[in-house]
């Protein structure tokens, strides 16, 4: 696991994107901060958190649209470029085939997990400082009344907004490994990545959107949107199991 965490922090495009992920929530603060010193009104701390913010959505699209490129570089083209080097071969006569099968699925689940659950998490908790006292809602009282999703979430706002973080977390770290397993076993960055980005936009293109599985206080809840997430995690079982089958009995070294 050191050795992929290493390969990160020497690489300089992976280093970038990380920290590009870890930086968006915070620019959301920040720009909410501007507005608020512009003369809007403080946003509800809840709302402000990063998944919750309807204002700047334009660096959640940022992080949610893009998100499967992210984990692309920084877990997944790993592979390809270990087959390109014959470093593959190297590490499955060093590990074995199981072996080096399992530490990529564990790393890609693991750093793509933590990868979103530990900024958005430093975000909900400066939203609480930054915004305490905030009490506007960009939802109308009649509207949280008629809804039921954000009838449900406005009663438990924080705990919405941990469920979603935790939720977004493991959906990432699934993402992750379906990136990985593709390219484990196909191996070409020019067909791999239009792979992983066509199921990726397949369901975001449907109605409701797997997109809404991601935000907080909308019209859908998490229930509303299970069959769309169930359908992407199908997606990704079956590259996983896919890659499982090609490398473990199909590939020689």
């Amino acid at each position: 696991m050191s050795y992929y965490i290493n390969r990160i922090f020497n690489n300089k495009i992976k280093l970038s994107i990380f920290l590009l992920i870890f930086l968006l929530p915070v620019f959301d603060i920040i720009m909410t901060l501007i507005d608020i010193h512009n003369g809007a009104s403080a946003l509800n701390t809840n709302l402000a958190a990063f998944l919750g913010n309807t204002i700047f959505q334009g660096f959640q699209k940022l992080l949610i649209w893009f998100l499967p490129l992210y984990l692309l570089v920084i877990v997944s083209d790993d592979c390809i470029e270990d087959f390109k080097l014959g470093y593959k071969n190297l590490l499955i006569s060093k590990w074995g085939k199981n072996k080096y099968f399992l530490i990529n699925m564990l790393k890609s689940f693991i750093i793509s997990f933590f990868v979103i659950l530990i900024p958005l998490i430093f975000n909900l908790l400066m939203s609480q400082i930054a915004f305490a006292g905030g009490t506007y809602n960009l939802f109308s009282s009649e509207d949280i009344k008629t809804i039921e999703a954000l009838n449900v979430a406005f009663k438990h706002p924080m705990l919405t907004n941990i469920i979603y973080i935790l939720f977004a977390s493991v959906f990432s770290g699934i993402l992750g490994m379906g990136s990985t397993a593709i390219a484990i076993s196909l191996h070409n960055r020019f067909v791999v990545y239009p792979i992983v980005f066509i199921l990726w936009y397949i369901p975001s293109l449907i109605n409701p959107p797997i997109v809404c599985a991601l935000q907080p206080f909308t019209e859908y809840s998490l229930f509303d949107v299970m069959p769309i997430v169930l359908f992407v995690f199908l997606i990704n079982l079956a590259a996983i199991a896919f890659a499982y089958i090609k490398v473990i009995k199909y590939e020689q070294i």
